[in-house]
């Protein structure tokens, strides 16, 4: 038997419906908001859902502000489609059977200009009517500036490049790039096996390189980015063209705190040893 085709999709709506996952809910609302459709968005939102604001006043107190959901409604019907573009970061995701929660740095931008930014929290749970996520609760954080845009390249491409200009300020004895780029409680492990480094103490090595004026250059001819897109963390392992041959290196980053990029957390090199000279390897430096 054959089903028209709209009664097939009538019928795998609520299935298709209940398997999105709570970061659709997220990107549902805003695109809707962006559209100025205020119906569309309401069926995401709990019948409980309640809104809240935390401004930190410029002497250092905090302002908490309850919001409503219906008035936020009102503004954006208000709008022209297009003039309200509340724009991710990233989304950080925690989930637990029915309950979720979600950090998403946003900018804020009307009528193609920043307007403010910061921080939402959203607090999800699975029970709509079909069993889809809806927003339980958001508290947000505001300020007018300093609002770093919104990255429009992959988070894989911004680590690649990341990473190319981190090598590329070691071999420029770009102390200043090189350094910056590392975490203050970062480790870096070098080749040697007593080489095992706070940032303090890797500066403190190599300081006199840069100080010549070229520090060493690797160059990487391979390399494997892995992130999680729900999570601060992500690493990379690469293939380097190095003065001493071929070396790994491995790389731990994580997000900074002020949302801008990343930062490295711990890095490890190692000189590769081909398996047909290992045995020559051995015996040249056992004790």
């Amino acid at each position: 038997m054959r089903f028209p085709l709209f009664a097939l999709l009538l019928f795998c709506a609520p299935v298709l419906f209940a398997q999105q996952g709570p970061e659709s809910t997220i990107k549902a609302i805003f695109d809707h908001m962006r559209a100025a459709d205020t119906t569309g968005m309401s069926v995401y939102f709990h019948p409980e859902a309640t809104l809240h604001s935390v401004v930190t006043r410029p002497d250092g107190s905090t302002a908490v502000s309850t919001g409503s959901i219906a008035r936020w409604m009102q503004g954006i019907a208000g709008a022209s489609a297009g003039a309200l573009d509340e724009q991710l970061h990233y989304t950080e995701l925690r989930v637990d059977g029915h309950l979720a929660t979600a950090w998403t740095p946003y900018v804020f931008v009307y009528n193609q200009a920043v307007h403010h930014c910061g921080t939402n929290a959203f607090q999800l749970v699975k029970d709509g009517p079909e069993g889809q996520w809806r927003i339980l609760h958001i508290t947000d954080t505001r300020k007018d500036s300093p609002c770093e845009p919104v990255a429009t390249e992959t988070p894989r491409a911004a680590i690649d490049a990341f990473a190319d200009a981190w090598h590329r300020a070691a071999a420029e004895a770009d102390s200043t790039t090189f350094f910056d780029a590392m975490a203050e409680d970062a480790v870096y492990i070098g080749t040697d096996a007593g080489e095992h480094w706070t940032k303090e103490e890797f500066l403190a090595f190599a300081a006199p390189y840069f100080a010549r004026g070229k520090a060493w250059a690797f160059e990487a001819t391979e390399r494997h980015i892995f992130y999680d897109e729900n999570a601060q963390t992500a690493y990379w392992d690469e293939l380097l063209d190095t003065w001493m041959g071929a070396c790994r290196g491995t790389a731990v980053l994580r997000r900074r705190a002020d949302n801008k990029g990343w930062e490295i957390a711990h890095y490890t090199l190692s000189v590769t040893v081909p398996n047909e000279k290992i045995q020559g390897f051995i015996e040249l430096t056992k004790e």
